[in-house]
């Protein structure tokens, strides 16, 4: 048989549905917000783990002059390298309308029916593409212009106008996704390669380690064997791809991502812990005469402990029951959306046991936890305070200072007035409240801020660039010849020729790092402002002074500026002197290889230029996107004309457009889970008013037994809550200032290897002001609005 507490306990559940409800809902709120992140994250991490582990990925890719079969076979048999591959990866134009051309990247594939490392799979069409025919990207089949089964009209290196029919689509998760490069990337047989015009060769080596791949020296050690190999045989490396073991091409927008659920999880856990002392607080205040009763009739404190623990946990697992199902849907959804923009497969909806787990944690451990301290001091009242408890203030308002200077405020309406005294009746409630209402404030400008350092930081970058178009070349050309061509056409302000490299470190054993690229320009140029972040920028009377930019540092931490440095560029070892420190430029592309900048007599020197790629930077007279297009294929034309091959044209306007692609998968992100907290705070705030009317039904009872009307009522807890909610705005603004700092800071981190350009955002506090007022408004009016249309006689009979 139940005991008589027990009774008591499903009693106040079944009897007053509607505040189980709310105080149920104040618990799911949290778990909603813990659930939807942490599922989110789990669900993408383990799909996108197992769809990059099905395509056997590389643990290096090397670039370099064309090789045959012979050199794969040789380094298969390479003691520690168990699997080697070979591509032809090239550059081609494509045309997207009358005057429109953008990069197509093509990779030619020996045997697409045994690819071995970094896989292609078929999505639909023809598998192989037959001769003259080509497999588009999946994710980049928008960007051509173009669907299945229609031609694509190309130019490769050597000026002529080719046709390349699209036979299907391709899924390759290692490409980085082409909405974010602005890219598209197609696969050819090696019989269409030679149509094109490029010799039967390959030009990449994609490897596999043997033993420890997740060991990044071993992974090092084994590669430059493979590059020493490579360059004995009389061939030049021409850089080196060695990505961090485990992480894909998208990477650098996923950890961002998962840096943020990570950070907003915690967050939420917290603001849970917050709504659930709140609501227990006032749930034990209604209940205030009862235990005096029960004490009364000798129960004591441990019993009474038990009794309101078990009602927390009894109101746990209905929490448990609304949150679940909510955030397992939530995060399907949000996990959904976020794989098709990275471009990997979901393996559709579950709940993670993991994530399971945490929300059943965080549904009965949290409010058990956060409800302790509250129970504990609730049922120590005695029997006499107990049973003379009159509700609201307890007979002690107007005994402070506030509450007396509140008194004297004259000229306002009654209701009004009323609504202000009753705000800070229960000072205590009030702070918990706003306490809630700060953090969830804070957190939701502070994701509006993270969002508009990014586009800070995109615009800085922007003015890093000064210039519109870049042209890579595939060969050394002569400078002047290069620039004075561009200078020939119309709405070309200025055309500088630059040099270009590939460099690594070598350490005091003779140990290589990781390739980067190495830019070759006046030292004076005003094509390029470089954010300098330590140090300076190069001047001409420097003798090999090198800049640094924060990618290329990632892979020599422990350089600084006056430290000499020990390159190995074209085979050949040189020293130079670091001075100065630069922001990464930030690029379309995710392979971040970093950049050093050097001047270009100085690296002329070393390197002959003929064994130097060129490149031009050129600056139009107008810098909008569609001018840019237009000069950028006038260039392509004048140098096949006179016979110069490039490999790319690019313009700065579609970089920035790549580059913006990215972080509005970040903002978009951000923006959800700002709406999220938005939601948690009003849901927050009106379980705390539906308290507050529940709790003063009797002084309702008596407005209007005196003649209080409808409207009156509803005036007198509507604007109490707008007054909580403006209370807790300015305080939230001024919280959100060291969490998005901080959130800013890790999100740079992983974007730039240096702090975001931290921007508070005015326009999310503003906002959240207006939302918060109205969210405010909304959640008391409902209780309110209930209240109100309760009889005297009901509400003078409240218990």
């Amino acid at each position: 048989m139940t005991r008589p507490r027990w009774r008591k306990v499903l009693r106040d559940v079944r009897g007053n549905k509607t505040r189980t409800f709310l105080v149920a809902l104040s618990i799911a709120v949290g778990v909603f917000a813990v659930g939807t992140t942490a599922g989110t994250w789990v669900m993408m991490s383990r799909d996108l783990s197992a769809d990059y582990a099905a395509i056997d990925p590389s643990s290096a890719i090397l670039f370099t002059a064309p090789f045959d079969e012979e050199l794969i076979r040789s380094t298969r048999s390479m003691a520690d390298v168990r699997e080697a591959e070979g591509r032809f990866s090239f550059v081609v134009r494509l045309r997207t309308g009358p005057d429109e051309w953008r990069n197509l990247r093509l990779e030619a594939i020996d045997d697409f029916d045994d690819i071995r490392l970094n896989r292609v799979r078929p999505e639909r069409g023809a598998w192989p593409p037959p001769e003259e025919e080509v497999l588009i990207e999946r994710a980049a089949l928008g960007l051509t212009d173009a669907d299945v089964g229609d031609s694509l009209v190309v130019r490769p290196s050597d000026g002529t106008e080719r046709e390349l029919r699209i036979a299907g689509l391709a899924h390759d998760l290692n490409k980085v996704p082409a909405s974010f490069s602005g890219t598209p990337y197609g696969y050819i047989t090696f019989d269409t390669l030679e149509r094109l015009g490029y010799p039967r060769a390959f030009n990449t080596l994609h490897l596999l380690v043997d033993g420890n791949t997740a060991d990044e020296h071993h992974v090092q050690a084994v590669i430059d064997d493979v590059r020493d190999e490579v360059e004995l045989s009389g061939r030049t490396v021409d850089w080196m791809w060695i990505p961090e073991p485990g992480t894909f091409a998208a990477d650098d927008v996923l950890q961002p991502m998962v840096v943020v659920l990570g950070a907003i999880a915690l967050l939420s856990l917290l603001l849970s812990g917050f709504l659930v002392v709140n609501t227990i607080s006032a749930l034990l205040m209604q209940q205030v005469r009862q235990i005096g009763m029960m004490k009364s009739i000798g129960a004591r404190n441990g019993q009474l402990v038990r009794l309101y623990l078990g009602l927390v946990l009894i109101l746990g697992l209905i929490a448990l029951c609304i949150a679940i199902p909510l955030a397992s849907i939530a995060a399907y959804g949000i996990s959904r959306y976020l794989a098709s923009l990275i471009n990997f497969d979901s393996t559709g909806f579950r709940i993670p046991v993991q994530v399971l787990a945490l929300e059943i944690a965080v549904g009965l451990l949290v409010p058990l936890a956060a409800a302790l301290y509250p129970v504990v001091s609730g049922v120590r009242i005695t029997v006499r305070e107990a049973l003379g408890f009159h509700g609201v203030g307890g007979g002690h308002f107007g005994r402070n200072r506030v509450d007396r200077m509140i008194q004297r405020i004259r000229g306002l309406s009654r209701p009004l007035l009323l609504s202000l005294r009753n705000t800070l009746r229960r000072k205590t409630r009030l702070l918990l409240t706003i306490a809630t209402l700060t953090l969830g404030g804070a957190i939701f400008i502070a994701v509006f801020s993270v969002r508009a350092s990014l586009l800070t930081t995109l615009d800085e970058s922007t003015s890093y660039l000064n210039y519109d178009i870049s042209v890579d070349f595939d060969a050394a050309y002569d400078a002047g010849t290069i620039e004075h061509t561009a200078m020939q056409l119309p709405g070309v302000a200025a055309a500088e020729s630059w040099g270009s490299s590939t460099a690594r470190q070598v350490g005091p054993g003779g140990s290589e790092g990781s390739s980067f690229e190495l830019d070759a320009l006046p030292a004076d140029t005003d094509l390029l402002r470089p954010v300098i972040l330590e140090g300076r920028w190069l001047r001409p009377e420097d003798d090999r002074a090198i800049v640094l930019d924060t990618d290329a540092l990632g892979n020599a931490p422990d350089v600084g500026v006056g430290d000499e440095i020990t390159l190995r560029i074209e085979r050949r070892e040189t020293t130079w002197e670091v001075v100065g420190i630069a922001q990464t430029t930030l690029s379309a592309t995710f392979i971040r290889i970093g950049t050093g900048y050097v001047d270009l007599d100085d690296l002329s020197s070393v390197v002959p230029p003929s064994e130097l790629d060129s490149s031009l930077r050129v600056g139009t007279t107008q810098h909008d996107a569609a001018f840019q297009t237009s000069v950028a294929a006038a260039l392509q034309d004048r140098y096949d004309d006179a016979d110069s091959r490039t490999t790319s044209i690019r313009t700065t306007a579609a970089n920035n457009e790549a580059i913006q692609s990215q972080f509005d998968v970040l903002t978009v992100f951000l923006s959800i889970l700002a709406t999220l907290l938005a939601i948690v705070g009003a849901l927050s705030l009106m379980g705390t008013m539906s308290m507050n009317v529940h709790e003063r039904a009797r002084e309702i009872g008596v407005m209007r037994a005196i003649g209080a009307s409808d409207g009156g009522v509803l005036q007198i807890f509507v604007v109490e809550g707008i007054l909580i909610g403006l209370l807790s705005a300015p305080v939230g603004a001024a919280l959100a200032v060291p969490i998005s700092t901080v959130l800013s800071d890790v999100v740079g981190e992983e974007f730039t290897r240096a702090p975001l350009s931290y921007t508070f955002s005015l326009g999310g506090a503003l906002f959240w002001v207006a939302l918060v007022g109205i969210l405010a408004a909304l959640a008391s009016l409902l209780p309110a609005w209930h209240a109100a249309r309760l009889s005297v006689r009901q509400v003078l009979g409240y218990e």
